[in-house]
């Protein structure tokens, strides 16, 4: 899940989030003579597995901070992914693409 203000209990995850995306500037300015851009994905919460054994109560209280109220699906982070991959974003460098519904901004 994207953090982008400071969460108590997650510092050190929050700190390896920010950590891949600096390194995403920092390599696609390094490895930009070679044609490379290095982009990130960072997706919200995904109906996954990792949610069955997630109450309903904790569910709609996810969904409620997800501006689209809905988790993401595994074939929306794989559609970015093949994005990202392809011709399509060969001028995309250097970018955060957030897969969350809107949950993250800024």
């Amino acid at each position: 899940m994207p953090v982008r203000s400071g969460r108590r209990g997650y510092g050190t995850y929050g700190a390896t989030k920010a950590a891949v995306r600096a390194y995403a500037r920092t390599w696609t300015r390094e490895l930009a003579d070679r044609g490379a851009g290095v982009n990130t994905l960072s997706p919200g919460p995904i109906d996954t597995p990792m949610f069955e054994g997630v109450s309903d109560e904790m569910r709609r209280s996810l969904t409620d901070l997800i501006p689209l109220k809905r988790l993401g699906q595994p074939e929306e982070v794989a559609a970015a992914a093949l994005f990202l991959a392809s011709d399509e974003s060969g001028f995309t460098a250097g970018a955060e693409l957030r897969i969350d519904g809107g949950m993250t901004v800024g």
